[in-house]
């Protein structure tokens, strides 16, 4: 109560002192600028921090804004290349159509010269059978003859048979005349189909080379869609690497996002749980199904007084995994966090299979200690393994 008395005395005699008396008001004076002048060089060291995080995110801008035109560029260029491949396919179709007439057109030849090999074959039989009719003649030409000399031997007693046999040799002559004009004709027809034949085979001799024409116009065709399909695939893996690289600068944003989010929680520019929250959904980003557990500890045993317990849990196969999310971490942040993990198993009756501390500022001997207690400490949430690591 005297204390409560001194106080108010003070605060009403402190604005008279001020107004009489200028040695007080200089001593005042002196402790507020000494006091003011920390958080002075504090927010000066923020005001460069920020100004450098405006220098990178404007660098990462142009960064992004020249892959967007590269990816662009690489874009117009594979639609380019598709629409030459389309052109070629077309004229690899339309050689494909004109080499099917082609082949139509050969078996057609095929077929008419199969046709004349019969008709050949045909001719050559009748040929045959003339020349067996010619020999028959001329065995019985030899058989006349016979008769005839038996005839002459009788001439003077068959003149008139000879007679006859001379009309009848007439006749043959007449006859075998006649085969002998027949025999021509067929010759001459034969010569006709040689020469047609010739004729045909050099039409398909040069449909031979028109065919080979095209099929090494055909290969150059693939090997030019070859080419292009190899320069597709480079830009491919071109584009595949620029991905990745916009991948990598978005991971290094969210990561500066996430120091200063952790800076600004440390000097009061942010609340620590709006921090918490955020770092807590970038860890449900990378695969990590967080729940709250929220428990009365009235014993104290946590934090030595009662009071509420917070933990960010994960349960998987039956087993607890406790994250604790922290804008920096001391020694006695790793001690208190130790102190949850025994409140929750004796709480829950759950195993604690893992206990993670993800802070993006870890005191070195809070590090130490956390290793020495088999904690795991992570920068970044997505530095975080979906396993234990070995040994951990």
């Amino acid at each position: 109560m005297a204390t409560e008395n001194l106080k108010e005395a003070v605060r009403q005699a402190l604005p008279q002192w001020l107004r009489e008396d200028p040695a007080i008001r200089q001593v005042l004076r002196e402790a507020l600028i000494e006091v003011l002048r920390p958080w002075e060089e504090v927010l000066s060291e923020l005001r460069s921090f920020r100004q450098e995080a405006e220098k990178q995110r404007e660098a990462d801008r142009q960064v992004l804004t020249g892959l967007t035109q590269a990816v662009q560029q690489l874009i117009e260029t594979s639609r380019a290349n598709s629409d030459a491949i389309q052109m070629l396919v077309a004229r690899s179709e339309e050689h494909s159509r004109r080499l099917e007439e082609h082949s139509e057109v050969i078996r057609r030849l095929v077929e008419r010269v199969e046709e004349h090999s019969q008709r050949l074959e045909e001719h050559s039989e009748v040929i045959r059978r003339l020349v067996e009719r010619v020999e028959e003649h001329s065995r019985r030409l030899e058989e006349h003859s016979e008769v005839i000399r038996r005839l002459v031997e009788r001439v003077e007693e068959h003149s008139r048979r000879l007679e006859e046999h001379s009309e009848v040799i007439r006749r043959l002559v007449e006859r075998v005349e006649e085969h002998s004009r027949r025999l021509e004709e067929h010759s001459q027809r034969l010569e006709e189909h040689s020469r047609r034949l010739e004729e045909h085979s050099e039409v398909i001799r040069r449909l031979v080379e028109r065919v080979e024409e095209h099929s090494r116009r055909l290969e150059e065709h693939s090997e030019v869609i070859r080419q292009l399909i190899e320069k597709v695939e480079r830009h491919a893996q071109v584009i595949e690497r620029l991905l990745a690289a916009v991948d990598r600068h978005s991971q290094e944003i969210r990561r500066l996002g996430a120091t200063i989010g952790a800076i600004g929680a440390r000097w009061g520019l942010h609340s620590e749980a709006a921090f918490r929250d955020g770092m807590a959904a970038l860890l449900q980003e990378a695969g990590w199904q967080v729940d709250r557990f929220l428990a009365m500890d009235p014993e104290g045993y946590v934090f030595g007084r009662p009071d509420q317990v917070e933990i960010d849990v994960v349960i998987r196969d039956g087993k607890a995994i406790l994250i604790e999310i922290r804008s920096s971490v001391s020694r006695g942040d790793v001690a208190a966090f130790q102190r949850k993990a025994e409140f929750y198993a004796r709480r829950t009756g759950l195993p604690v299979a893992r206990r993670i501390l993800i802070s993006p500022m870890v005191d070195p001997r809070a590090r130490d200690l956390a290793q020495q207690m088999g904690m795991e400490v992570y920068t970044y949430p997505e530095d975080v393994p979906p396993e234990s690591p070995a040994g951990g």
